[in-house]
């Protein structure tokens, strides 16, 4: 049983967290179940890709809310009455949600037609719940008739914290292109031009430069780094309005130049960037809980180097695809160091990480796993 589902997402640009929602309607679609898309209008025609680029994947999109958070209740108020229409003169049997305030419209929207027509929220955020009504108005059966997270333990939480039912709550992990991100070598002179040699190790770092993303905690691991083995390199692929004050300054007072290369924010060759690792680390997820820099560098083959937090010990399994470590800086100097110098290890979990990636994370896995969230609640065998 297919069935024609809305979903909604409150942003305009082609970041992190929307990217996945795309390719998630897309994929759906595919298997049948028709994924219109409702987005945010850009507040100039040329900074809005999402509904462009959403659109050049085959979907059918509608990009005139505002989807805003603040007290304007004219716009919230147009929303809700838009969103009314295209629930009530459309198809739709299932409305999907993936950020807050779409979800807080949509569930006004909706709400007379809650009987036939189930509201799905995607949290795509690996996160503690807090316990509070407000968390659980918004999550809760009021407003939610299925909650999908991340991983496993972002469940039981919501189960505990939520006081969910936990069949009213699913487990569908991020996922990643794995035809697009496959192991491959990298472009010769690549990395020269980036200034690696021939004989380094490189750990890459994609993130972007942010005070919370523990940048230094990296540099004192790579102070060790660099006393013990100058060979291992850890190169920064990201932008940030903090990125001298927590990485080009830092670097320069510390004497990291030689270990710690910054190759700033990477559009057009993103992904030959990538092939230029020999394994990767993330500390911290960002704004996309799925972690998906680092689902990318696994697809491709490459060992992570990950801490114990939110998705990321589910991203990699410990010894196997590469090291979860506690993020001290001597944790995650020793894991480095350890890695950087098995050549065989790292070939053997890279391996490992790629058959991982597309058993378990693939496009279509993902895809799979939503469209039996939508059968159990359509009453479908």
């Amino acid at each position: 049983m297919c069935a024609p589902v809305l979903h909604c997402y409150a942003d305009y640009k082609w970041t992190g967290p929307s990217e996945p929602v795309a390719q998630l309607c897309r994929e759906l679609t595919r298997l049948g179940w028709r994924s219109d898309l409702a987005c945010t209008r850009p507040p100039r025609p040329a900074e809005g890709p999402l509904g462009a680029r959403a659109r050049d994947m085959g979907l059918r999109v509608f990009d005139e809310f505002r989807f805003d958070s603040s007290r304007n209740i004219w716009r919230n108020c147009r929303d809700v009455r838009r969103l009314r229409e295209l629930i009530s003169q459309g198809d739709y049997r299932i409305v999907h949600c993936h950020g807050t305030w779409d979800h807080v419209l949509a569930a006004v929207a909706a709400a007379p037609h809650r009987e036939r027509i189930p509201l799905v929220r995607s949290d795509h955020r690996a996160r503690r719940y807090g316990r509070g009504p407000l968390s659980r108005l918004l999550l809760g059966p009021r407003m939610t008739d299925h909650l999908i997270v991340l991983t496993d333990a972002c469940a039981a939480d919501a189960v505990e914290r939520l006081r969910l039912a936990p069949g009213s709550v699913t487990t569908v992990r991020g996922a990643v292109d794995c035809d697009e991100f496959r192991p491959t070598d990298a472009p010769a002179g690549l990395r020269e031009e980036l200034g690696l040699a021939a004989g380094d190790v490189v750990f890459g770092v994609v993130s972007r430069i942010q005070r919370h993303r523990r940048f230094d905690v990296l540099l004192k691991a790579a102070r060790i780094i660099q006393r013990r083995d100058g060979r291992v390199k850890i190169a920064v692929c990201g932008r940030g309005t903090h990125r001298r004050e927590l990485l080009y300054d830092p670097v320069a007072r510390m004497g990291l130049e030689d270990t710690v290369i910054p190759l700033g924010y990477r559009r057009g060759d993103y992904r030959d960037v990538l092939t230029a690792f020999d394994a990767g680390a993330m500390l911290v997820p960002g704004s996309d809980g799925s972690c998906r820099a680092a689902l990318q560098m696994a697809a491709m083959g490459k060992p992570l180097v990950v801490a114990r937090r939110g998705a990321l010990p589910d991203v990699v399994e410990d010894g196997r695809t590469g090291v979860v470590v506690r993020d001290t800086p001597e944790n995650l100097a020793e894991a480095i160091l350890g890695m950087a110098a098995d050549a065989e290890a790292r070939r053997r979990m890279g391996e490992a990480a790629r058959r991982r990636m597309c058993g378990e994370f693939s496009l279509p896995v993902q895809a799979r796993r939503v469209a039996e969230v939508y059968r159990r609640l359509l009453g479908a065998p």
